[in-house]
């Protein structure tokens, strides 16, 4: 038995040398747990794939066939598959996977090093601290990180790097960090996520999500928008028990139904979905505060606190206005809004068209006094149109004031356009 491991190493050796490749030329691809991947078979001019082997890199230096002649051979079969390319297809990745994969056409051969990232929390000796871990890993365990250019960096969800006095960073290797975080009642159901890289190129993410006894969620939802506050743990109702929702301590229960009437003013209906959920399908402001979802059956069971903020906006100056709401550098909630540009309005848009149907009507006016007296027609003519053209300057000059003096009624541009009509005509 120890001669065939021995003859196995020797072999592995051999065809990796005979490609050329040492442990740190192969190709090293990234994946999560569940996730699908593909490795290529990167031999050149591969005529047909009924050629092709892929072996599976094993304990003590043993290898298993998964590929022979173009068949999937391995046990776990329906998870594996060979494309047109003599690809190496794995789906539904365990962890058991994550190993060193070599395409084999008999002459040369191609070697994939497929490696897993994983994100944990660590319990934790000192209180008020959660420890996350981030770090490759393969069957055998954690990698010792002899990959080039790999680095490992924390963020919130939407990729917004971590700051402040209660993050701490750790980095044993490129390959292994930690994130230890002085812990807070809103961490509850709050993500945080690892991203790897290697050579400033992003490979991978994952992201993790708190728990904190006895912590609320926060929320945030924009006014006009649809938010679902999430009942935890239902799993756990007692037979005939029912989930029942509470916002500042007062029931909602009678408030939830198909059609609903506003609780407290509010402008939203309240339903609750099938997962026990509760939907506010149209946020306004009166929305805003302190819900709670329990077990109603006397024992009152606390599922979830939620702190539900609501974001809006009063004034704007401009033409497109965008508020963001951030907490600790992570975009929790936005909400852009359209100002109405009365000048781009059709009224107004209108306005100059007018002007040029006045300045028309006044040239066919003068026109017809042209034909009845020519020669004072002719006169009359330049001093019609020249007071056509200081009225025209006069409303230019008018309308630059009112730029200077924004608070003015627009009646009075409005004004000046009648004057207008009354000098044409």
């Amino acid at each position: 038995m120890a001669y065939f491991s021995l003859l196995s190493v020797c072999l592995l050796s051999l065809t990796q040398a005979a490609a050329g490749l040492q442990s740190s030329d192969h190709l090293v691809m990234f994946a999560l747990l569940g996730d699908a991947i593909t490795l290529p078979c990167s031999i050149p001019s591969i005529k047909s794939c009924s050629s092709i082997d892929w072996n599976m890199a094993e304990m003590f230096g043993a290898v298993t066939k998964v590929v022979t002649a173009g068949r999937v051979t391995a046990p776990n079969s329906l998870r594996l598959g060979l494309l047109k390319d003599c690809s190496l297809e794995i789906n539904h990745l365990v962890l058991d996977d994550a190993r060193l994969y070599s395409c084999d056409s008999g002459a040369l051969n191609s070697s994939v090093s497929l490696q897993i990232l994983e994100l944990t929390e660590r319990p934790t000796p000192a209180d008020g601290t959660i420890e996350l871990q981030c770090f490759l890993n393969t069957y055998k365990g954690h990698v010792a990180c002899n990959n080039r250019g790999i680095h490992i960096k924390w963020s919130t969800e939407d990729n917004t790097p971590l700051n402040g006095n209660r993050f701490h960073f750790e980095t044993d290797s490129e390959c292994f960090s930690k994130l230890i975080i002085k812990k807070r009642l809103t961490d509850h159901h709050r993500k945080w996520k690892c991203q790897l890289t290697q050579n400033d190129t992003f490979k991978a993410a994952i992201s993790y999500t708190t728990t904190v006894k006895d912590g609320i969620e926060e929320v945030f939802a924009a006014v006009g928008e649809s938010v679902s506050l999430s009942c935890s743990s239902t799993s756990s109702l007692g037979i005939g028990g029912r989930v029942e929702w509470t916002v500042e301590g007062r029931a909602l229960t009678d408030h939830i139904s198909p059609a609903l009437s506003p609780y407290k003013g509010q402008t939203g209906p309240f339903h609750e979905s099938k997962d026990s959920s509760l939907v506010i399908s149209r946020v306004s402001a009166l929305h805003a505060g302190d819900y709670q979802c329990s077990e109603s059956n006397g024992q009152q069971k606390v599922f979830n606190k939620i702190k539900l903020h609501t974001l809006d906006v009063s004034s704007m100056t401009s033409d497109e206005l965008t508020c963001f709401a951030h907490r600790e550098g992570d975009v929790v909630a936005s909400k852009k809004w359209h100002t109405v540009n009365f000048l781009k309005t059709p009224a107004w848009l209108a306005l100059p068209l007018g002007l040029l149907t006045c300045i028309a009507a006044g040239g066919l006016y003068v026109y017809m006094k042209r034909k009845h007296n020519k020669d004072a027609g002719n006169e009359q003519s330049s001093i019609e149109m020249t007071h056509v053209y200081e009225d025209i300057q006069d409303a230019n000059d008018e309308e630059q004031h009112q730029q200077r003096q924004p608070k003015r009624e627009a009646v009075t541009t409005t004004d000046s356009f009648y004057d207008l009509l009354q000098v044409v005509n």
